[in-house]
Formats: structure tokens, C-alpha cells, sequence
């Protein structure tokens, strides 16, 4: 018995899928571990201690949390968020808009803001094309800032934890225009 053109199709569809997949998956923990070394090689700006740990199957991201933080800082998570490369219409479809792998760093302050600042532009004079966010709060995380983090352009971690750390001492990015936004 043959299988019909369309079955044939189908069949050859899923295993199609099924590679993708399970390549994307490898891509992404190799990613995961090439993020997770560099961020490592960063961290020291931010503090000591780092505790990495796998979302899910690791294939996804992962989460470090600084247990001794810098003075300015009373506590510092990051959130490493990779691209869907395991599934293709979702990969393609953010990678069309200019998404890539995901650093959030939040970080409450030993002193709080006394008002919100809010960038969410690039700042290329300062390394950082692909920085997302910047923003402090008086309310808990006093600090977020958001990075878009391709292939080769790890160098822009240790750039955006310097950053935020010179925004925890109380310095706004120079030439910068965050606005300031009312509380509450």
C-alpha cells in the first residue's frame, strides 16, 4: 500500500517539525550556556554569589540571583529569556521583529528613587543598540533595565550591568532623555 500524496506531505511535515524542534532545542541550551558564561564574567559588577537556574528544561532560559549585591543594591535577579528557536513560526515571526535572546535585570535599591525615570531607546554612544528599557521606580524593582542580546554582541552584558549600576548610584544616563513620570 502507498500513501497518498498528501499523507506523504504530513509525513514529511512532521519530521520536518520534529528536526526543527529538537534542533532548536540543542541551539538554544548551547545559547543558554554561552549567555549563562558571559553574564557569569559580568556578574562581579553587580555582586558576588550568583545562583544560576534552567527555566523549564534550560532550552528556554534561565534565572541568576545575586546573593551578596553590591552596596547600592539590596537585592539583584536577571532573567535570561532565549529566542523560540525550537519553534518556527513563533522564531520567525519575533525574529521578523527584531527580537532576540532576552537579559531582565530587576534590582531593588538600598535608597529608592524618589521619582520613576523611564528610557526605552537604544543608546549606542554607550555600547548598548539593542537596550530596551530603563527604568527606576520608588515602588519595588526599583530598577529594571531590559537588553535584546544577539549572537556577538555578548560584550553589551558587562556595558548594561555598569550601567545600572552607575543608575543605583543615582547618575541618569548622560544625554539621555527618560522622562520623568509622576508616582503612583
Amino acid at each position: 500500500m502507498h500513501p497518498s500524496a498528501l499523507q506523504a506531505v504530513v509525513l514529511g511535515l512532521t519530521f520536518a517539525l520534529l528536526a526543527w524542534y529538537f534542533a532548536g532545542s540543542y541551539l538554544n541550551r548551547r545559547r543558554a550556556s554561552h549567555l549563562a558564561r558571559a553574564i557569569a564574567a559580568a556578574v562581579p559588577t553587580l555582586g558576588k554569589g550568583a545562583t544560576i537556574r534552567p527555566l523549564g528544561t534550560g532550552s528556554s532560559g534561565f534565572q541568576v540571583e545575586i546573593r551578596e549585591p553590591v552596596p547600592e543594591l539590596r537585592s539583584a535577579t536577571l532573567l535570561c529569556l532565549l529566542e523560540a528557536r525550537d519553534f518556527p513560526l513563533v522564531w520567525a515571526y519575533t525574529r521578523l521583529r527584531g527580537r532576540r535572546d532576552q537579559i531582565l535585570l530587576q534590582a531593588d535599591l538600598r535608597r529608592p528613587p524618589r521619582q520613576s525615570r523611564r528610557l526605552t531607546r537604544p543608546l549606542p554612544d554607550r555600547g548598548l543598540p539593542r537596550l530596551v528599557l530603563l527604568e527606576t521606580s520608588p515602588q519595588s524593582p526599583h530598577l529594571r533595565l531590559s537588553l535584546g542580546v544577539g549572537g556577538g554582541e555578548e560584550e553589551q552584558i558587562p556595558r548594561a550591568f555598569a550601567l545600572a549600576l552607575e543608575v543605583a548610584r543615582g547618575a541618569w544616563p548622560e544625554g539621555a532623555p527618560g522622562k520623568a513620570q509622576p508616582d503612583g
